[in-house]
């Protein structure tokens, strides 16, 4: 069976563009390419594809609000967005929503199709540009809560220390230069948060950690 996806972009030419590069892979069907968010939330609706796929800015009904009704009425559609800027509002946005995809649109073509399939299969993927601003955002959550979620990933103090270094961006051996460890001790680190987690990439790492209030 093939992948089915609903793209909603308003700029009928990168539409184009990008529906023609989905149909080209042979293991993908456009079932619907929409040029406004309303549109594309019907089709959702109606269609029950795989994936949607948004631009964020949008007349009318954003990529955002898009998403947030298909949160209600077709919840079990995963959504990726795309965008031209790298905007923290949108990012934080994004994953309040609980959207599992986040990609600029300056990505390589078979990069964003690989990120298409990965979150029709049910993976987080952000772009690396989120993190530093996840970092930033600093949403107000309970002290409560980050404690419980620690615990039920069973992650130590030294755990979510790292898992703060990764939302800020940092990469192993800057890591490994601030905690005066090797970079094989920060790669051990990361690989045993990722299995705690019940993860497969870096970048998920903070995006769950801002999703479950870890930091």
């Amino acid at each position: 069976m093939p992948l089915r996806i609903v793209l909603a972009e308003d700029h009928p030419l990168i539409l184009s563009s990008l529906a023609g590069l989905l149909r080209a892979e042979p293991d993908i069907e456009v079932a619907m390419a929409c040029s406004d968010g309303a549109e594309a939330v019907r089709a959702v609706e109606a269609l029950k594809p795989d994936i949607a796929v948004f631009d964020i800015r949008m007349p009318g009904v954003s990529g955002l609000e898009a998403a947030e009704r298909l949160a209600v009425s077709a919840p079990a559609v995963p959504v990726l967005l795309f965008t031209t800027f790298e905007e923290p509002s949108a990012i934080g946005a994004a994953i309040r929503l609980g959207v599992r995809g986040f990609v600029l649109k300056d990505v390589e073509p078979g990069v964003f199709v690989s990120a298409i399939r990965s979150v029709a299969a049910g993976l987080i993927v952000y772009h690396p540009c989120v993190a530093p601003f996840i970092a930033k955002t600093g949403f107000p959550y309970d002290c409560d809560e980050t404690d419980s979620s620690a615990k039920r990933y069973e992650l130590t103090a030294s755990d979510l220390r790292v898992v703060s270094y990764i939302a800020e961006g940092m990469s192993n051996k800057e890591i490994a230069e601030s905690d005066h460890c090797s970079e094989g001790t920060v790669k051990n680190r990361v690989s045993s948060i990722l299995s705690k987690m019940g993860l497969q990439a870096r970048t998920q790492i903070a995006v769950t950690a801002i999703k479950e209030r870890l930091i």
